[in-house]
């Protein structure tokens, strides 16, 4: 493989025309030197964990790849990758460093396809990140906003677990999330809007034999086979905690799914449990065919609110005002 010449990582020291110095001061002199294929390179690498797939990729030898990682280590101080023979792994800071390169890549992809947005009239499309349990009872209402308001305003649209959307949060692959707020989130460095509160109950179709018991138990639903939510989700957690708590093992597990209408698809077919949002009449029950039971899951969290980043874009902040309405508009209709 044809090796291609680098530049070496200390370039001269030039801050743009206007730019705030006294910011870019407080970073380590050798981070204002990286470019953007500097920042490609260790995206890759932590990717890969290969210094032959990343040499590739960069399109550089490996001796080259292996001696510009070094003087970054070097002028740093601090060691980025353990290398052993066969892998290179990130240590805890190179992990740190990844994340925020992550974030500037996905940033800087979004350039064109705003231009793009632009030349045709419209505008970039929000990412937009919800909850299974939650989405179904506010994106309609959101959509309904922006058509009144920001009928410019497209909206891409992510459903899945906690535990796959807050990374994506945090690497601004979604510019905004609404889930439950567990203490992992009020954590993550993001500001929170609080929209309403929610309890979690568990579902049975219709015919249930269970719904004929004036009391439920987590020791009678144990009996029963369940669609449960991923391993590892909260809300997975939340359900092995109240099993554990009440002294019997976890149910059998048809399947995991976070889809609610397939839930509900299969519910109609085989006598299962799951666990969803306190239904409204005519919302996404089929018609009456499913019915909550009365055990609440007492460990999940309730509070649900929306995670953005400051300062607030136009758009998020439209979004938000959507999403506020829509949630005032749950309530009211309970």
């Amino acid at each position: 493989m044809a090796a291609t010449k680098r530049s070496s990582v200390l370039l001269p020291d030039v801050v743009p025309p206007g730019a705030d110095r006294s910011r870019i001061e407080h970073l380590p002199h050798v981070l204002r030197k990286l470019r953007i294929r500097d920042l490609e390179t260790l995206d890759w690498l932590g990717r890969h964990r290969s210094f032959a797939r990343t040499a590739e990729e960069a399109s550089i030898t490996q001796p080259a790849l292996s001696k510009w990682l070094r003087e970054l280590e070097d002028t740093l101080g601090l060691p980025l990758f353990e290398r052993t023979s066969r892998r290179v792994a990130p240590t805890a800071y190179g992990e740190a460093m990844l994340e925020c390169v992550a974030r500037i890549l996905t940033d800087l992809r979004t350039i064109q396809p705003a231009f793009d947005a632009l030349k045709r009239g419209t505008s970039l499309p929000l990412k937009v990140g919800m909850l299974p349990y939650i989405s179904m009872r506010l994106l309609p209402g959101v959509i309904e906003y922006l058509a009144r308001h920001a009928p410019t305003q497209q909206i891409n649209y992510s459903e899945n677990t906690l535990d796959h959307l807050l990374p994506l949060m945090q690497r601004r692959e979604l510019d905004l999330l609404v889930c439950r707020l567990e203490s992992v989130v009020l954590t993550a460095g993001f500001s929170v809007t609080e929209l309403y509160s929610d309890e979690i109950l568990v579902v049975a179709p219709q015919d249930h034999p269970l719904h004929r018991h004036s009391r439920v138990t987590w020791r009678d639903v144990a009996a029963w086979p369940w669609i449960m939510p991923p391993m590892g989700s909260p809300m997975r957690t939340a359900l092995e905690v109240e099993f554990a708590t009440a002294g019997v093992a976890a149910p059998h597990v048809l399947m995991e799914s976070t889809s609610h209408l397939t839930n509900y698809a299969v519910a109609r077919r085989v006598p299962c449990l799951f666990v969803s949002t306190r239904l409204r009449h005519g919302e996404t029950d089929l018609n009456g065919e499913l019915r909550q039971l009365p055990l609440k899951v007492s460990t999940a969290v309730e509070r649900v609110g929306a995670l953005t980043t400051e300062p607030k874009s136009t758009a998020v902040s439209v979004v938000l005002a959507a999403l506020q309405e829509a949630s005032r508009e749950s309530v009211s209709a309970r």
